[in-house]
């Protein structure tokens, strides 16, 4: 290695595994616990997040901007672990709760990922795959509004966190909500066939404050490799070349309708001034 030569963190880690370790480098430094009392509560009251952007976001924009968005009781504290990544502390449980609850976040229109504080996690190790969406079922027979269909359907797409009903579990209205944590490394749901006394019925579905996607390939989140569709000149059509994926899937924010948790919209349009 020489100086001046800049490696990515998958190039390094392919040079360690090559090293030839000395005596002294083998032995094994051993580590106990997990800190102070100070810094266990400091681990409770931190998350970790990413902005989904091939720029470089400098740490002071980014605080002072969600700091607006957020509009918590104190402004979090964040701390630069890796490109676009952060360590964010919050002053209290609350406004942790209040963060989380809103998801999903934007920053200049791209996604801003968070998940809850895992020291165990290593900086260039960490997997942001996943993110939490309101999604509307439409189409639905009323009689499958409700929190039941909601699990049953919503489970198909992803993680269920919530369904919006009454406390009596039903949900009638133009379509149904639920909260599904997705995969953004995958093929947008469209929707599902489901079958209603012998009757199958197609529900589809739409997402509040879905990012862009790309339709050539419907993820939402590219690899490192990039749009593999694009790649190889698939773009999803059909016979007749029309997209399969497109704007539609977008779904306006909507109020939650029945008592519970308070909701906190997204800003998809904060942008840095």
């Amino acid at each position: 290695m020489y100086a001046g030569v800049n490696h990515s963190a998958k190039d390094l880690e392919e040079l360690w595994k090559n090293l030839k370790l000395t005596e002294e480098e083998e032995e094994v430094v051993e580590i106990e616990g997990c800190g102070n009392e100070d810094i266990r509560r400091k681990d409770e009251l931190s998350l970790i997040g990413r902005v989904c952007s091939d720029r470089v976001i400098g740490k002071d924009l980014i605080s002072n901007t969600m700091a607006r968005i957020w509009r918590i009781g104190k402004k979090a504290s964040f701390q630069e672990v890796g490109k676009n990544t952060y360590v964010i502390t919050f002053g209290t449980h609350a406004d942790l709760q209040r963060v989380l609850e809103g998801k999903p976040w934007f920053f200049d229109n791209a996604m801003f990922l968070l998940m809850l504080y895992d020291g165990k996690m290593k900086p260039g190790k960490i997997a942001f795959d996943s993110e939490v969406f309101w999604m509307q079922i439409h189409n639905l027979p009323l009689s499958c509004m409700s929190e039941e269909w909601g699990n049953r359907i919503g489970k198909t797409v992803g993680k269920v966190v919530d369904v919006d009903t009454q406390e009596d579990g039903t949900g009638w209205g133009r379509w149904l909500r639920v909260k599904v944590e997705i995969k953004l490394r995958k093929q947008i749901a469209r929707g599902r066939f489901i079958s209603v006394q012998n009757a199958k019925h197609w529900v589809l579905f739409r997402y509040e404050s879905l990012p862009k996607i790309c339709f050539q390939c419907s993820w939402l989140l590219h690899d490192d490799q990039g749009c593999q569709a694009s790649k190889e000149n698939q773009r999803e059509e059909d016979p007749d070349g029309k997209p399969q994926f497109s704007p539609w899937l977008r779904a306006e924010m909507a109020p939650r309708r029945w008592s519970g948790q308070a909701r906190y919209p997204s800003d998809m349009g904060a942008r840095e001034k």
